[in-house]
């Protein structure tokens, strides 16, 4: 396959697995959002790479958010939303803070593309994203994309998508006095 036809292909399984996402989940996930004093992201590797892009999104629309383990990051409290991403579902470092945080009150939603619910069991909401891992897909086609590749490119649009849909109401201008001018 070529560069660009595997390149279509990556676009057309990114587009039916967001296709795929319950409308739902995603809406409740944004009144979490809107209504959380602060939002904290954790997630593993790939995951909080795309969490981290994220919260500086959060962040140009004034909204406070960190991301679990860096520094600063400040407690996580009641009134607080943490959004756990973990395309297995079963990552022990993050559920491991979940659980020792949940009896704070802080509300917890997942995004998550596995069946396995140990994540989920913690979680006030989950987002389910339908990403196959592996080179095979769910439908038994062949994919050019390693591991959890598509729940992370989903999970990215999604977050776009969030962003895109709180920041309506937003001037750009103002959007721009929050980006750094340290760069």
């Amino acid at each position: 396959m070529t560069l660009t036809g595997t390149g279509q292909t990556i676009l057309q399984e990114i587009s039916l697995g967001l296709n795929k996402l319950k409308a739902a989940q995603v809406d409740r996930l944004l009144v979490e959002i809107k209504t959380a004093k602060r939002i904290f992201c954790i997630g593993a590797g790939r995951s909080r790479i795309m969490l981290g892009a994220f919260c500086m999104r959060l962040n140009h629309l004034g909204i406070e958010a960190y991301v679990a383990g860096n520094i600063p990051c400040p407690p996580a409290l009641k009134g607080d939303l943490i959004i756990a991403a973990s395309g297995s579902g079963t990552t022990p470092s993050v559920i491991s803070v979940l659980r020792r945080v949940k009896e704070t009150g802080v509300r917890i939603a997942v995004v998550t593309a596995s069946s396995v619910r140990d994540l989920a069991e913690i979680a006030d909401l989950v987002v389910d994203i339908e990403a196959p891992n592996g080179l095979i897909n769910k439908d038994n086609q062949e994919s050019p994309q390693l591991m959890r590749t598509l729940f992370e490119q989903i999970l990215f649009i999604l977050e776009e998508a969030l962003i895109a849909v709180l920041s309506e109401n937003i001037p750009v201008e103002e959007i721009v006095t929050r980006h750094t001018n340290l760069e």
